[in-house]
């Protein structure tokens, strides 16, 4: 349990890290739309990642029918989050609707970057989950 809390924060750590570089990064160099609407994306994605882990743990606890439906509830109310988040950066004037999608896969570029320079920490190696 130690090694998915340790994985947990390095990802959770490495995405606001590159969030704030990227949001900084615009701030300098764009209009206050694309910066609100990275940052709204973003903010999302960790949100997201934390239902995500905190549900997937909880249903480990459950036998395999009740975590299939525990699951399959988290599934839509993640998704039913994702819509009135993409719904509402449509609507208002003030987000960017494409930095907002881009702000969404902040996470999972952080997972596939790490897997792919294989970069985790020594005890953070797949045999050990």
């Amino acid at each position: 349990m130690k090694a998915i809390q340790e994985t947990k924060l390095f990802i959770l750590k490495w995405t606001a890290l590159l969030d704030f570089c990227i949001l900084l990064l615009l701030f300098v160099l764009s209009s206050h739309e694309i910066v609100f609407g990275f940052f709204v994306g973003s903010v999302m994605s960790l949100i997201n990642f934390q239902l995500l882990s905190m549900s997937l743990q909880k249903a480990v606890e459950f036998s395999p029918i009740k975590a299939g439906i525990y699951v399959f509830v988290q599934y839509i109310i993640r998704y039913m989050l994702w819509f009135a988040v993409f719904y509402i950066a449509l609507q208002r004037n003030d987000v960017n609707l494409l930095t907002t999608v881009i702000g969404t896969l902040t996470v999972k570029l952080v997972v596939l970057t790490s897997n792919a320079l294989n970069y985790w920490t020594t005890n953070q190696k797949y045999s050990e989950f």
